[in-house]
Parts: structure tokens; C-alpha cells; sequence
């Protein structure tokens, strides 16, 4: 692309004149880092640029795609004005090449001081890269990309006082010819990339988005199904464990039946990096190379992100990272979540081939991030939840139409069931590859695909599992670590699944040989999967349903909840949530644990529960959708709450007092907040107002003097709330 000319610590670039004017993407990395401070293969910025002549030096601008117009069109000469690009850097001519055919700069400064735009500085908070301890380690020339490594040393004011980290920084040259985009459509789920189009024959700036993909073409355009010009390769980090590479080669190739929907065979593989003695030249970081990489970090955690042509969201490179301590998270997640169903998984550590799929999946959903696919929790509510107990159904379909979904192990199966207990790319996960990535060469232009595009689309309006849907706080099917298109019948079954493991708890986190910490932090991961079950109940009541649909299509997109189906999730959380939970209340492991605190964590887990019920969204949104209204909502939560002022004799134990408190106290902070809206600071203060009344004529039927001052302390904090003279 460029010659490159090292000479001492100097970096020259032989620049011919062709080159200049065109695009280019730049993907700066990190290569290497000092421990706690970054990891191999870590994004730290992308920018399109563009070397440029101005007299007697050349410029490297950086090039927005955030607007653009038709260039045969007079706008867009306006547009360019009010586009400037600015300069990232300045290089004076050193010198010609022989034919005068390229121009010849030392781009040392570039890659060894504080140039905002590539410098680390920033991201480590430094006060100022040190020129004397940064220089240019290594750089490499190739067809369409140059690779340069420089160690920066950053001084700052924080501990530690000195980083030095080596970064890669990638400059790959773009189409000539941008790859045709296809426009995002939000019915179907696509990370996507935005420009505003001034000359579109609207009144108006259009807004166009473009999804993001790479570009995949058949070598026989005419059969249905082609090997492709050029496959998507993944390669396989040669630092990954030995045992686990064969689940990642699998975790990426699961993908091959989406493509084959698509119309490519073989449209996406896996392939092992080379040793260094293989290839000396080989790089992790050179953007040519799609990689998986493992990651020495105990970050429980993996992540898929992309580099794509701004101008047509074309996929240019990728690196999944992998952290080590992922296998941790997927170890907690299986126990708490299939154990019931395995019992494979009732001792640690986990057999190598159930870690191994673990892997596999996680690998899996993070290529699917790297291909453009974003997160789809509306998939696993389009499943009946007694289908999520059929051998037949999970082993074709998994636990969710969609390994993009986060719907984790099958917590729904109950023990004997015999099904399959983890996710695979799916149905939906087939339509979105077909629809993203099909190619229609028939079609004139971007916009004339969505003649070919609707029919597929419109398979959704039949069948559910194809929809999708972004996470969401008020849509009881579009959900994280949620199973099933019923919360409160998902959510019991998986409650029968904890009492299940807490039986067996004790058993399968000791040995004999080791202390009790996995004994306590299995112990945490039934109380953290009790809460998430409990939360998607919560989203029931008050829940709209959302159905992403366009003009032309029949029904509405919002859909509120039946008044039925939230009052069944309010008596559900009365009765699970909000009642003293003594299955999980063991002597014989709480003390082994710790020495007290349990009321203190049930307590934040009712008081979270309590919070998330009570917002004033939910509030305002119940009372205008005028299904279950707010006053009906509260007078049945209070009233489960206190179910202890009613009866002949009343006593309240110590983790209803904490319960209780926390309902009081939570209605008395809404009320103190500003900007709560009048609809909820009515309600709340009616229901203190018959609280205290309640209190009033049950205190004389009190018989522990616990109950008694817990009552009298209720009163006089609601009389103050209400009266705060």
C-alpha cells in the first residue's frame, strides 16, 4: 500500500501519489499491557482518514461520514462546506522518490507523542506521554494495510505514576467502491451505522442507517447456494487452553447453517493461528485476521466488537475477546440454572467436555455480535414455557429461538424431564443471517432491496419466534435472563429448581478438603437467581407488549397487559416475594457462611423488588392504561404487605418488620422526591393515611412487645411523612 522505510528510531512512509486523497480506516489496539491496565487486542479508537498534499506537505485529515449529498446534486456543495475536515496531523515533504511518483515523510511524531486521536494518554488519565521512554517498536507493509507498533510511556498523577502499554495501530485502505448497503430495518436486529442524507428528495434532512455486515458474495451468483469469493475466517488465538480449541473451531462454525439460509456454503470458518515458527509475520492484531482471542484477565466476561466502513456499515475487522474468568460466570450460571436437570454439574469442577459447551455457546453468541447481530431478548418469550420441557422442542430449537438472546440455561426444566439445557443458533438466528445477508443482485440500488427484503421480513407476522426486540423495562417479552412467554409460570418452575439445589447445596461445594467459600458464593448465586426470576414478575403488572411493526401491517405495536395477567404476578410476588422465605433460610449453612446478615440481604432484595414496582413510570402508565388501576394495585400490596394486622393476634416477625419498614419508607422518599407526578404523590399518601388507620385499630391486639414497638415506630414515621411540621 505504502513502502515503509525504517531508518534508527526513525518511521518513514513512501507515500505514492495514487494513494493520496483515498480512504482509509485507522484501528488503534493495544498489543500488550502492564497487568490491570489493559489487554491484548483492547479497541481504543477508530477514525477514517485521508493523506492529502497541501504545497510542500502532506496532511492527514480525518474524515466524518455523519453527513453526505449526492455529489451530481448542487447541496452538496454545501454540504462539503459544512463538512471541513480536520487535520489529525502535519508532515513536511523530506523528499521525492526517484520518478517523483511518491512522496517520502517521517511519520515518527504520529505513533510516539500525545496526537489526541491515536495517543493513550486519555484513556489512562495521564498528564503527558513521555517522548523520551515512547518509540516505534516494529512496521509492517501490506497490500491493503499498514501495521505499526509503538510502546508509549504515559506519566500520571494516579498509582501506578508510570504506564507503558504497546499499542498496534492498523491503517487499512477502504473500497474504492463502498460494498452496497442495505438499509437497517428495526423489525429485525442489526447493529447499524447513521448518516443524514441532505439530497434525498424529501423536505426534509433524511436520516438513513445502514446495518452493519460484512460483505459476503457467492462465486456462482446464479445457484442457490455458492461457496463465497471470499469465506469470513475466524482465526483461533494460539494462546487459547489446548483442551478448549476445539469447542471454539465449533462455537464459530455453528454459524454455518445461517449462512447456508443465506445462500453460501461454508460462508463462515475457523482456522488455527500460526505458531510463530510457522509464520514469524503472523499478528493477532493485523486487522486482515478476524480473531477469537483468550484474555489472562478475571473478568467474568466476553465481548464481540466490530470495525466497519462508516460510509456502508461493511464489516472490516473483528476480535472476540475472550477473559479467562468467563468460565467462572458460566460455571455459576449452569449450576444455579440446569444443575436441577444435570447432575453433571452437582460437583466442582464441571467435566472438561460440559465447560467445553459452555465455551462453545459463549464463542457462539459473541461471533454473532461480530457478524452485526445485536442482543434479541424478545426471542425466548415467544416460547410456551411447557415447551421448554419437551426433549423434542429444546433439542431442535434450544432454550430460546435465538443464541443472540440472553436466556442463559434451561432454569424451566424440571427434574426428569430429559431436555436440552442450553442455547444454539436457532430459527431467528437463520432468518436474520438470510435477511442481512442474502444477496439480491437483481435489486438497482440499496433501496430497491426492500422489494425482495418485506416477504422475509413478514414471516414474523405468522411466526413469533422470528421477531425481535431490543431489552426493555416495560415489555414483560423483551426481558434479560428470562425464559418462556409466561414470567409467573417460568418463574415457579424455576423457584421448584432452587428449592431443588438448595437440598443438595452443602453437598456439592464441599468436599471434605476445601473451605467454604464456593459453599458461599453458590449461596449468593441462588439468592441473585431468585431476584432476577422475581423482577421479570414485576415487569408483568403495569407491562406494555411491544410488536415492531410498519405502516401496512395489521394491529397495533403496543399491547398493554391484561388486567388478569398483572394481578396474577402481584399475588405471585405476595407470595414469593414478599413472604419470609425460609427454604433459603438455613442454619446449617448460614453459618458456615458468615456470622449474621442474611435479614440484611433478603431485605435489599424485597426493598429492590418493592422499588422497581412502585416507580412512578409504572404508576402514571397503570392509571392511563386503566386495566388494574394503581388504587386497586396498592390497596392489594398493602394489604398482602400487612397481612398481620388482621388476624385475632398479631405478630410480625423480624423479616416482615424489614419488609414493612422498607414499604413505608420507600412510599415516604417518593413522596420528598421532586418531579414525582401528582397521580403517584396521591396514591402514596392515601395509602399511608389507611395504613395508619389500619395500625390504629390493631395495635391493641398485639401480644410481643417486637410487634408493638415495630407498629408504634410505623406510625409515628408515617405521621411525619405526612406531616413533616
Amino acid at each position: 500500500m505504502f513502502t515503509v522505510h525504517r531508518v534508527g528510531a526513525k518511521l518513514f512512509y513512501e507515500i505514492p501519489v495514487t494513494e493520496l486523497g483515498n480512504l482509509y480506516l485507522m484501528v488503534n489496539r493495544i498489543a500488550a499491557a502492564q497487568a490491570n491496565q489493559g489487554f491484548s487486542g483492547q479497541n481504543t479508537g477508530n477514525m477514517s482518514v485521508r493523506w492529502v498534499r497541501n504545497g510542500d506537505k502532506i496532511l492527514l485529515r480525518s474524515v466524518s461520514s455523519a453527513v453526505r449529498a449526492d455529489t451530481s446534486k448542487s447541496i452538496s456543495f454545501a454540504v462539503a462546506g459544512a463538512n471541513y475536515e480536520p487535520i489529525v496531523a502535519a508532515f513536511d515533504i523530506e523528499t521525492w522518490n526517484p520518478d517523483s511518483s511518491a512522496v517520502v515523510i517521517d511519520v515518527t511524531p504520529l505513533y510516539t507523542t500525545d496526537v489526541s486521536e491515536l495517543s493513550p494518554r486519555r484513556m489512562y488519565q495521564g498528564r503527558r506521554i513521555d517522548p523520551s521512554r515512547s518509540m516505534i517498536e516494529s512496521a509492517r507493509a501490506f497490500p491493503d494495510n499498514i501495521e505499526v507498533r509503538s510502546t508509549y510511556t504515559v506519566e500520571r498523577e494516579a498509582f501506578p505514576s508510570t504506564i507503558s502499554v504497546l499499542m498496534n495501530f492498523s491503517m487499512v485502505r477502504l473500497p474504492e467502491v463502498p460494498m452496497r448497503p442495505r438499509i437497517f430495518d428495526e423489525r429485525v436486529g442489526y447493529f447499524s451505522v447513521g448518516t443524514v442524507d441532505f439530497s434525498a428528495e424529501t423536505h426534509y434532512a433524511d436520516r438513513q442507517r445502514f446495518i452493519t455486515r460484512w460483505r459476503l458474495e457467492k462465486k456462482d451468483p446464479n445457484a442457490a447456494i455458492s461457496e463465497p469469493v471470499k469465506p469470513i475466517t475466524y482465526w483461533v488465538d494460539r494462546g487459547t487452553p489446548e483442551w478448549l480449541v476445539p469447542y471454539v473451531v465449533k462455537g464459530i462454525e455453528d454459524w454455518q447453517p445461517a449462512f447456508e439460509q443465506a445462500g453460501f456454503r461454508n460462508g463462515i470458518v475457523a482456522r488455527i493461528a500460526p505458531t510463530e515458527a510457522e509464520d514469524p509475520d503472523w499478528s493477532h492484531e493485523d486487522a486482515r485476521y478476524p480473531t477469537v482471542r483468550w484474555v489472562p484477565s478475571t473478568i467474568e466476561n466476553a465481548v464481540g466488537p466490530h470495525v466497519n466502513d462508516p460510509r456502508s456499515g461493511e464489516i472490516i475487522t473483528t476480535s472476540v475477546y475472550m477473559y479467562h474468568n468467563v468460565m467462572n460466570l458460566l460455571k455459576n450460571w449452569y449450576f444455579i440454572q440446569a444443575s436441577a436437570n444435570d447432575i453433571s454439574a452437582r460437583n466442582f469442577p464441571l467435566p472438561d467436555s460440559l465447560m467445553g459447551e459452555l465455551v462453545r455457546y459463549v464463542v457462539a453468541h459473541e461471533v454473532g455480535h461480530t457478524l452485526g447481530l445485536p442482543h434479541n431478548m424478545k426471542a425466548s418469550a415467544s416460547v410456551p414455557v411447557d415447551s421448554l420441557r419437551s426433549p423434542t422442542f429444546t433439542r431442535k430449537y434450544g432454550t430460546t429461538p435465538s443464541m443472540m438472546d440472553y436466556a442463559r440455561n434451561n432454569y424451566v426444566a424440571q427434574p426428569g424431564d430429559d431436555v436440552a439445557l442450553m442455547p444454539i443458533v436457532s430459527i431467528y438466528d437463520k432468518f436474520s443471517i438470510e435477511w442481512g445477508y442474502t444477496p439480491f443482485p437483481q435489486a438497482t440500488s440499496a433501496e430497491d432491496e426492500a422489494r425482495f427484503l418485506e416477504p422475509i421480513t413478514r414471516r414474523q407476522d405468522n411466526e413469533p419466534m422470528l421477531r425481535f426486540g431490543n431489552p426493555s423495562q416495560t415489555d414483560p417479552t423483551q426481558l434479560t435472563e428470562s425464559l418462556g412467554d409466561d414470567a409467573v409460570k417460568a418463574t415457579r418452575y424455576g423457584m421448584n429448581n432452587m428449592r431443588t439445589i438448595m437440598g443438595y447445596l452443602l453437598d456439592a461445594t464441599t468436599d471434605g478438603t476445601n473451605n467454604y467459600d464456593l459453599l458461599g458464593e453458590m449461596y449468593n448465586q441462588v439468592l441473585a437467581q431468585r431476584t432476577r426470576m422475581i423482577n421479570h414478575v414485576v415487569v408483568t403488572v403495569g407491562g406494555v407488549v411491544t410488536h415492531q411493526k410498519r405502516s401496512g401491517q395489521d394491529g397495533p405495536l403496543y399491547l398493554p397487559v391484561d388486567r388478569a395477567k398483572q394481578k396474577e404476578a402481584l399475588d405471585y410476588l405476595l407470595a414469593e416475594a414478599f413472604t419470609t422465605p425460609t427454604w433459603l433460610i438455613r442454619e446449617d449453612i448460614l453459618r458456615l457462611i458468615e456470622p449474621s446478615g442474611t435479614g440484611t440481604r433478603l431485605m435489599n432484595s424485597q426493598r429492590s423488588t418493592l422499588n422497581s414496582l412502585l416507580t412512578d413510570d409504572r404508576i402514571n402508565r397503570m392509571a392511563e392504561l386503566g386495566l388494574y388501576l394503581p388504587t386497586d394495585m396498592m390497596n392489594d400490596l398493602r394489604a398482602g404487605l400487612f397481612s398481620e394486622l388482621s388476624g385475632r393476634s398479631v405478630t410480625v416477625d423480624l423479616y416482615r418488620r424489614n419488609l414493612q419498614r422498607a414499604f413505608v419508607d420507600i412510599l415516604g422518599a417518593r413522596l420528598a422526591a421532586e418531579g414525582t407526578s401528582g397521580e403517584t404523590r396521591a396514591l402514596f399518601r392515601g395509602n399511608l393515611r389507611d395504613l395508619g388507620r389500619s395500625i390504629d385499630s390493631s395495635i391493641g391486639r398485639v401480644r410481643d412487645d417486637a410487634t408493638r414497638y415495630h407498629l408504634e415506630d410505623l406510625k409515628a414515621e408515617i405521621q411525619k411523612i405526612l406531616d413533616p411540621s
